[in-house]
């Protein structure tokens, strides 16, 4: 479904207005929506039900989604879920959120799925402008997917399907710019496999890979389905934690450490047991660019990862 919507983009023509689907229940507030962003210069595609927004997307192939964010079960969410596995994360979104609506303000803060938010306005100006910056800092990775085989790859490590260091870097930015405009916090968790280039050199590439292909699924199924889980380095990892401040960090590192301590991966007559050091950095605790935060929580695995060579922790087999 995600080559279709990809190869349909690409016979776009260039003269054509940017397409927007809006999902907005309220008929009204839908209606002044599609007013602004028509007047914006935008083709507007609006639907009230949420349901509908699936087909609608894999019909039309939208340059970007506007979702409505509401109680009491906030749907968007689960919808934006849905867009952006079919998009493969290549389509901006935003979330269309009331003003005065703090709860739901939070639960996207925390369950969004790193989707920026907007206010919404009389005028609808700061939706049009956050709509055309979202365009612009997601224009490099739609023209990464104009290629007939580049299929995921501007957004995916192609051994182990995690998101790659790029895009990462991208949902940094991100939600740093959200949490400058709405307040909150976030974190980044690094980790990364002790020993691999050791087993590398003693039992070949192909072992190597296979833990590491393990070791990614066993992040997917340990994190949030908030949270943003990439490959960054050959033998690293990192994981966005929207929403969460310093002080629910442990917590996150403890869960991790005691899911990989039950981890076994039996392959080729052995039994491997991985064994993980992790880093961490919080936002605004620390502050600096994507690239900075980055290799800031880098830095504190490395560290992390000398006082567990030193005290002989490491990769059983």
């Amino acid at each position: 479904m995600g080559e279709t919507v990809a190869l349909r983009r690409k016979h776009k023509r260039a003269d054509q207005p940017l397409t927007v689907l809006v999902v907005e229940p309220r008929a009204g507030d839908l209606e002044r929506t599609r007013v602004v962003l028509g007047e914006a210069g935008f083709r507007v595609v609006p639907v009230t039900r949420f349901d509908a927004a699936g087909p609608l997307f894999e019909a039309i192939c939208p340059d970007a989604v506007v979702l409505a964010a509401q109680p009491p079960d906030y749907a968007a969410v689960s919808v934006a879920r849905r867009l952006r596995q079919m998009g493969r994360g290549a389509v901006p979104m935003l979330y269309l959120v009331d003003p005065e609506d703090t709860d739901t303000y939070r639960h996207c803060l925390e369950k969004g799925l790193c989707v920026d938010m907007v206010p919404r306005t009389g005028s609808g100006e700061e939706l049009v402008l956050r709509l055309r910056a979202q365009l612009r800092l997601k224009a490099s990775v739609l023209r990464a997917m104009l290629p007939e085989d580049a299929g995921s790859a501007a957004l995916h490590d192609p051994l182990t399907g995690l998101y790659n260091r790029p895009f990462l870097l991208e949902l940094i930015a991100l939600e740093t710019r959200r949490i400058e405009r709405f307040g909150g916090s976030f974190s980044l968790v690094a980790g990364a496999l002790d020993d691999l280039r050791a087993l590398r050199k003693e039992s070949g590439r192909s072992l190597a890979e296979r833990l590491l292909v393990y070791c990614a699924v066993v992040f997917g199924q340990t994190v949030r389905e908030a949270d943003v889980v990439a490959r960054v380095g050959e033998d690293e990892f990192a994981v966005l934690l929207p929403g969460t401040p310093a002080e629910g960090v442990p917590d996150m590192m403890a869960r991790v450490g005691e899911r990989f301590a039950l981890a076994r991966l039996q392959v080729e007559g052995k039994v491997l047991r991985p064994s993980l050091a992790l880093g961490a950095v919080s936002y605004p605790d620390m502050v600096g660019s994507p690239l900075q935060l980055l290799s800031s929580a880098l830095q504190a695995l490395r560290r992390a990862r000398e006082e567990r060579r030193s005290a002989g922790v490491g990769l059983t087999v």
